[in-house]
């Protein structure tokens, strides 16, 4: 998750050139919280991350690869 908080941080503090404590105000979310979520290694709820991309206009997408990376474990069919 570490890469998305640093994505999400580089949308705010970069593209948007505005703090996280002003995003976090205006999308009702705690600064402190925000900033935890987002600082190296940190693990940002969906939610936030919902709030946080809607907030700059950004959609989240889905897309499934055509093959699994070697050494990567492949989805567990279990449940299907």
């Amino acid at each position: 998750m570490g890469r998305i908080s640093r994505m999400l941080r580089e949308i705010i503090e970069k593209r948007e050139k505005t703090s996280i404590r002003r995003v976090a105000r205006e999308i009702d979310v705690d600064h402190g919280s925000l900033y935890r979520a987002l600082k190296n290694g940190g693990n940002p709820e969906g939610n936030t991350i919902e709030k946080i991309l809607d907030y700059f206009g950004y959609d989240l997408k889905f897309i499934k690869r055509k093959e699994v990376k070697p050494g990567k474990s492949k989805p567990s069919k279990k449940g299907r």
